[in-house]
């Protein structure tokens, strides 16, 4: 880190409020139902950013007429900021020209920066920082629906070098840590496509090694193999429901015990959060400590339905529910068989404008549980994906870290 810190003089820097630095903003977003149907440009939402990524690919379109479409259509160095629920403060850099057209919707807040005063690189790593979310949590503190508005995030304050040639080499060396990230990020990806389709494979299409030799049987659910039976999630598997320690209790909060809500459960898998409780919140209130290699599912909310896997001890608030197997002998199965199936789970959704599920229904969802030899064999054959993938997680926190160590030395 010295080293790098020899290339850039940061000595001189000034104190902005982020309003000081747009040029167009903070701009709310268009209001229009999204679609599947290519009727439009791309339509950003919420719920399409996960864990400051975008898959362009899976977001959807929306009408929208051509007056408009200029006023709100994206463009590189642009940064939309998610306004309100559990994913409050995330955001998202255009880092390059789009492919197609795109507009984003109602909930985020677009920013545009004025790149005579500013690198919007720069500032894109600003709103990932520790003194970021410092302040975001700060202006949330005693809401019960967690949002920002424009003032609150036009009133921010970050510490940026004079110079912007400097503020440029300073970006460019964090993008290096991006880069790395963003490679073990595509191979996470593929394991885990890997992962889901061997699942998929096996207990779905039955074409494990040995099928030919099972004997398939009715059941309540159509023909399955003999030995196999049909249970719930909750009768082979615990199923946990978190909650959230009181507020007005300062010596429940600023902890070791990372904390999440259902914005955490957009990241594929969870290994740090944005806030963190003490054991004495963990014991005083409904929260329960949720050991590494639970299920996660994100029950309402905008990212209602979303699911991911603890990789290290956390607690959650009461929008996320846990599975766990204490035996730990079918974790990774019922990992790969709630994402294969949450489409099916959600159907069951309620609440209105509000969607949820609760935990009774993801407790009594069934469940096709193998033989002990099917079981055995086939974690003996996904644990090593599972392992890959959890090593290239723990680098790229690693990297993160290291990147944002040096952040906060820079700005």
């Amino acid at each position: 880190m010295s080293k790098l810190l020899e290339q850039i003089n940061i000595s001189d820097k000034k104190l902005f409020q982020l309003k000081d630095l747009f040029d167009i903003g903070p701009q709310y977003g268009y209001t229009e139902s999204a679609s599947k149907d290519k009727i439009g440009p791309r339509f950003l939402r919420i719920t399409d950013i996960q864990g400051n990524i975008v898959d362009w690919e899976t977001v959807p379109y929306c009408k929208i007429p051509e007056k408009d479409k200029s006023k709100y259509l994206l463009k590189k160095d642009d940064l939309v900021f998610a306004r309100t629920g559990a994913t409050t403060g995330m955001s998202y850099f255009i880092d390059s020209d789009l492919s197609e057209d795109a507009v984003f919707a109602s909930y985020l807040i677009r920013l545009r920066f004025n790149k005579k005063m500013c690198s919007p690189e720069l500032l894109k790593y600003f709103f990932q920082s520790r003194n970021y979310w410092g302040q975001v949590n700060g202006s949330l503190s005693g809401s019960a629906q967690p949002g920002i508005n424009a003032v609150t995030l036009s009133e921010m304050y970050v510490k940026l070098p004079v110079d912007l040639p400097t503020q440029k080499k300073i970006a460019e060396i964090l993008s290096a840590y991006d880069a790395k990230i963003e490679n073990n990020n595509k191979e996470i990806k593929w394991l885990e496509e890997l992962a889901q389709i061997t699942f998929n494979e096996w207990f779905v299409a039955f074409r494990f090694p040995g099928w030919e030799k099972l004997k398939m049987i009715d059941s309540e659910v159509g023909k399955i193999p003999e030995g196999w039976s049909m249970q719930i999630v909750s009768g082979v598997a615990k199923v946990i429901l978190g909650g959230t320690p009181s507020r007005e209790r300062p010596e429940y909060w600023s902890g070791n015990i990372p904390w999440i809500n259902s914005g955490e459960v957009n990241k594929l898998r969870v290994i740090d959060a944005t806030e963190y409780i003490t054991e004495t919140g963990l014991k005083n209130s409904n929260a329960q400590l949720m050991k590494a290699g639970t299920v996660l599912i994100a029950i309402t909310g905008a990212t209602l339905g979303q699911v991911s896997r603890l990789e290290i001890d956390s607690a959650a608030n009461q929008s996320v529910v846990g599975i766990f197997d204490k035996s730990e002998k079918i974790n990774e199965f019922l990992y790969l068989f709630i994402k294969k199936n949450i489409p099916d789970l959600i159907l069951g959704a309620s609440g209105g404008a509000q969607q949820h599920i609760n935990k009774q229904m993801v407790s009594e969802y069934g469940i096709l549980i193998p033989n002990e030899k099917v079981l055995s064999d086939f974690r003996s054959k996904i644990s090593p994906i599972f392992f890959q993938i959890r090593n290239l997680i723990f680098e790229n926190m690693s990297l993160q870290k290291s990147r944002d160590r040096l952040l906060e030395k820079l700005i």
